[in-house]
């Protein structure tokens, strides 16, 4: 763990959100590291099916990718003799085969066995105490590099003044509103029979063509909601007022160009009381995750976890087991509430909602004369083949007599909430 490059695979494979940095090829050849065993494994206190991910970094210099750990043996252990042995359900996510709570007091312990016969413990960790999220809010705010938007704040306390070290994760959920959303839709048939001249032969053939209909829609696809979970180290940082109160603590900063403000907003944090030891580690491993310190700042060595292999030193391992209590709060606010009467944000990435004539049919009954220019019909693919690939939805009627003729058509995204999204309304969703 003393090396520079486990700390490299630590970040790489545990916090993807790092973009990769252009380094030389010299310094990536003085970086190759052995495989290394990278565990992320956090046990609350929260009665539920816990969690350990396990996965394995290899190479910097010539796999930047990580594999998730398959066939390992993981055992949770505790001080009063029980064991929690626990599943893999996916690959790399182990799930205990039984809810349980980690108890205030109570050491554990985890013991992972890989595919391969090597074996790591963890140092024992057990519950510090409790704590509370007093208040959740957001504020409209102007970031420190001038970027105008929404802050999420928390304010904390522990009411045993033992500890105020906290850390967080949150999972947010934004309504999706589809702008050119028509009850109508289309449906592709293969019934239209036409009758054609064949000058070749003289002969008269009945020729199936391909068609389209309007339909009503089956399904809601105007209002969609999309879930979006965590990725970064989030950490107290907010100004401690006393022993046991920390208020202001910054949880998330969206930008006011971000679509997902653009109607109703709720965000889920998750508050963890830490040890000592756990905030050293997740703060250092902060630090790592600062680009610019990479090779400054930070010193190898610095990051020191509490998972070690039993015998073998030549099986190393990166990661922190974690015993801590957790918290929750919900907030929900509304793009009016803080830009009322000011433009949406622009709608999600580089759709273009705007409407266009319907490419050709196939059909020469039915379509109508190609347009001049390099446009043309909107390129090779014919309608039919673009409501297959779910890549249009249908807009308006055409009265332009071009193309296909009587549809005006846009991107599936912005006449269909579900490819963005999912239609069902969560169970906690609530309007104002």
């Amino acid at each position: 763990m003393k090396k520079f490059p486990y700390i490299w695979i630590f970040l790489l494979v545990l916090y993807g959100c790092i973009e990769e940095i252009p380094i030389e090829t010299q310094l990536k050849t003085n970086l190759i590291a052995e495989d290394v065993l990278v565990v992320e494994a956090t046990i609350t206190d929260e009665f539920k099916n816990q969690e350990v991910f396990l996965s394995r970094g290899k190479s910097f210099a010539n796999d930047r990718t990580s594999n998730k750990e398959r066939n390992a043996e993981v055992v949770v252990n505790n001080e009063q003799g029980e064991s929690f042995r626990f599943f893999e359900q996916e690959p790399g996510r182990y799930v205990s085969e039984s809810a349980f709570a980690a108890q205030i007091g109570v050491e554990y312990q985890l013991a992972i066995m890989t595919s391969n016969g090597a074996s790591y413990q963890s140092e024992t960790n057990r519950v510090m105490g409790s704590s509370t999220i007093d208040n959740i809010y957001a504020e409209r705010i102007t970031s420190d590099n001038g970027a105008e938007g929404m802050a999420i704040f928390v304010d904390s306390s522990n009411p045993e003044e033992s500890l105020n070290d906290y850390r967080y994760t949150y999972e947010e959920t934004y309504k999706i509103i589809a702008p050119n959303w028509n009850p109508l839709e289309f449906q592709v048939t293969r019934e239209q029979i036409e009758t054609i001249f064949d000058p070749s032969t003289g002969e008269v053939l009945e020729v199936l063509f391909p068609d389209v209909t309007l339909v009503p829609r089956t399904q809601e696809e105007q209002t969609c909601f999309n879930t979006v979970f965590s990725n970064e180290i989030i950490l107290s940082n907010g100004t401690v007022l006393n022993d046991n109160e920390v208020q202001g603590n910054l949880i998330r900063f969206i930008n006011r160009q971000n679509p997902i403000l653009s109607h109703r907003y709720s965000i889920l944090v998750k508050q963890f009381l830490q040890s000592i030891e756990a905030g050293k580690f997740y703060r250092t491993l902060q630090q790592f995750s600062q680009i610019e310190n990479l090779f400054s700042e930070v010193q190898p060595g610095f990051l020191e976890g509490n998972i070690s292999a039993v015998e073998n030193e030549n099986a190393p391992a990166i990661g922190f087991f974690n015993v801590a209590s957790v918290t929750e709060k919900r907030l929900f606010f509304s793009y009016e509430d803080f830009f009322l009467g000011e433009p949406l944000p622009p709608y999600f990435g580089t759709v273009n909602c705007s409407a266009f004539i319907a490419p050709r049919l196939g059909n020469p009954e039915r379509d109508g004369p190609v347009p001049p220019g390099p446009a043309g019909c909107g390129g090779a693919l014919s309608l039919t083949e673009l409501i297959a690939l779910q890549d249009i939805a249908y807009y308006d009627f055409s009265n332009i007599g071009l193309c296909q003729g009587p549809y005006f058509v846009t991107q599936r995204e912005c006449g269909d909430c579900t490819a963005l999204g999912s239609n069902v309304v969560p169970e906690f969703w609530i309007e104002e």
